[in-house]
């Protein structure tokens, strides 16, 4: 692919210095039943949309609203259904990334 022709070439990349975000693993173990339960309403309860989707009802759920979820990795065992979700939390507020240009 040339590189000098691509729509890509035209995103001006910058790099943020310093620690922004504290990510974290929570690592849940749900009964494979409350799991489907919860999830009842999606076409496809063992997607990557629904389990972020349990996660961010869990998350609610707890009070936690401080963080973005980002990837969940799911395990699916017999009797249960295990999620690793990373949250990310905005550690230093005073230099949050932006999509802004200054």
């Amino acid at each position: 692919m040339d590189k000098g022709s691509n729509v890509f070439s035209q995103v001006e990349e910058r790099e943020l210095q310093g620690e922004i975000f504290q990510v974290t693993h929570r690592i849940l173990h749900i009964p494979r039943d409350v799991y489907q339960d919860v999830l009842s309403r999606h076409e496809e309860p063992f997607s990557e949309a629904a389990s972020q989707d349990f996660v961010e009802q869990y998350l609610k759920w707890c009070g936690d609203t401080g963080g973005v979820i980002g990837m969940v990795r799911m395990d699916i065992q017999e009797e249960k259904v295990v999620l690793d979700a990373a949250i990310r939390y905005r550690i230093n507020p005073l230099e949050r990334p932006s999509c802004h240009t200054e």
